[in-house]
């Protein structure tokens, strides 16, 4: 059955401007490749335009897409590259991959493509494949060219279209290599050609090492980028489950139309021995070496917020929680503040050990008479243990249900953007690793399989789980 995916963000369409996404779709049903719902918006996104002294002016000098595999991005790039060929006479397009040889296989493809087309086999020219000459020429006499980032990347680019493909591959130093070759020439072109030239930047999701993509990714998630930009990305919702492969396949803008359900599943049977892999491939969410991240670095940079004053916060409306380390060796304590613009979060303090927890607990306590979260049956047990011992506070028993309802709504308000948090580096460290096991419909943070320190961020889950639901009549609470 066939659907089509909503992508996860979105420039928009502005339906007060031409398109010239019309004329890509003509060209690639000439090459025997009928544009797919997601590749049409793309194509009308990335070819709006106005026209100002007779030249075609795009809106978007900059248009990023990323999305999973198999989705057809590389027949969508091929069909607006021959669009834009055809758009006047003498103008050049480049497609640069990571290696040579896969440049180069494409541009092949390319090739047979328009040899095959009746509509378009009459406008070749020539093609050159000898190395450093490689390329095709129209009878307008514009030119593609293929060619890796090394040879490309140390002189400016006179290109109209520029495409780097799978971006993901290419390191900080490279890809900045490459922007600063075009970039200066855009001015130029556009002078020189009458239509303003583009950077296509495609990709899937990467790894930690993606440097290039990476950081440009989190700009355009936290609409950071310049406004004319246009940014496309699909794939796998922030809080649904790799492995629940209805909720793939709702969100991959191939499914239904490259390949069934059951195609799917052998996708996945593929990558059986590397879940990482699979969701980096077909779920279009980042390898950053966890087993299962809970909190994404674009979901996580974009909820930031202002450091919390304790003493200027409103008596009921804030709260603490604690955890302890699954070795003991650091503690905790986090506050959260339930007010009109939303819950914000913030570490109060991480201590070496458990040593002097208790001693901060009370003096929290009697300051600021807010509650005090604990999950008593993991890590944090000793401790809950000493303040009954010691009576410093009155216990308020929370169901396991609703103990494992506290990341689950905390992830939920920071995916809505109700949630923040304040900076801290050792908050921020704990969420680059913390990763989480799911039990039934519902998920923890799995302190054994994340390989770090996740006692800040369980403290903030309790924290805002108790500042959302205060006690009654109780000075503080355990969870």
């Amino acid at each position: 059955m066939r659907h089509e995916a909503e992508p996860r963000y979105l420039t928009p369409r502005d339906e007060s401007l031409d398109t010239d996404g019309g004329a890509v779709a003509a060209v690639s049903e000439a090459l025997g490749h009928p544009l797919l719902p997601w590749q049409r918006l793309v194509a009308d996104i990335a070819g709006e335009y106005r026209v100002e002294d007779g030249r075609k002016i795009l809106t978007h000098p900059r248009v990023i897409v990323t999305v999973p595999r198999q989705a057809g991005k590389t027949t969508l790039d091929e069909a607006r590259h021959i669009r834009s060929l055809l758009m006047g006479p003498n103008r050049m397009g480049w497609y640069i991959a990571q290696r040579g040889m896969d440049a180069t296989a494409r541009f092949k493809q390319v090739v047979k493509d328009i040899q095959k087309s009746p509509a378009l086999a009459p406008l070749l020219a020539d093609v050159k494949y000898s190395a450093g000459d490689m390329g095709l020429t129209l009878a307008n006499g514009s030119v593609f060219r293929p060619s890796p980032p090394t040879d490309s990347a140390g002189h400016g680019f006179q290109g109209d279209m520029i495409t780097l493909d799978e971006a993901w591959a290419f390191d900080a130093k490279t890809g900045q290599a490459l922007l600063q070759a075009f970039v200066p020439t855009t001015i130029t072109r556009l002078q020189l050609m009458g239509q303003q030239p583009q950077l296509v930047i495609m990709s899937t999701e990467g790894t930690a090492d993606s440097t290039f993509l990476n950081p440009m990714l989190t700009e355009c998630r936290r609409g950071l980028a310049p406004k004319s930009w246009a940014f496309i990305d699909y794939g796998l919702g922030l809080d649904d489950d790799p492995e629940d492969l209805d909720a793939v396949w709702r969100s991959h803008p191939g499914a239904g139309h490259l390949f069934n359900r059951r195609q799917l599943q052998g996708f996945r049977d593929e990558f059986k021995g590397s879940p990482t892999g699979w969701r980096r491939a077909f779920c279009n969410i980042r390898d950053d070496g966890s087993n299962e991240r809970v909190y994404t670095q674009d979901l996580w940079d974009i909820s930031s917020c202002e450091p919390i004053d304790l003493d200027g916060l409103e008596p009921g409306t804030f709260a603490f929680g604690v955890a302890v380390d699954i070795d003991q060796s650091a503690t905790s304590v986090a506050v959260a503040h339930n007010g009109k613009d939303g819950l914000r979060a913030g570490m109060v303090r991480v201590l070496p050990g458990t040593a002097g927890a208790l001693e901060l607990l009370a003096d929290l306590s009697d300051r600021y008479h807010a509650p005090i979260a604990l999950d008593p049956k993991g890590p944090t047990a000793p401790l809950a243990d000493r303040l009954r011992h010691d009576g410093v506070c009155r216990l308020a028993d929370l169901p396991a249900t609703e103990l494992g309802m506290t990341g689950l709504t905390y992830l939920e308000m920071l995916r809505q953007g109700t949630a923040f948090h304040a900076p801290d580096e050792r908050l921020d460290q704990s969420v680059a690793v913390a990763v989480r096991r799911w039990a039934g419909d519902t998920w923890y943070l799995d302190r054994r399989q994340s390989p770090g320190d996740v006692s800040p961020i369980e403290a903030v889950q309790l924290a805002a789980w108790a500042a959302l639901h205060p006690p009654k009549r109780v000075r503080m609470m355990l969870f």
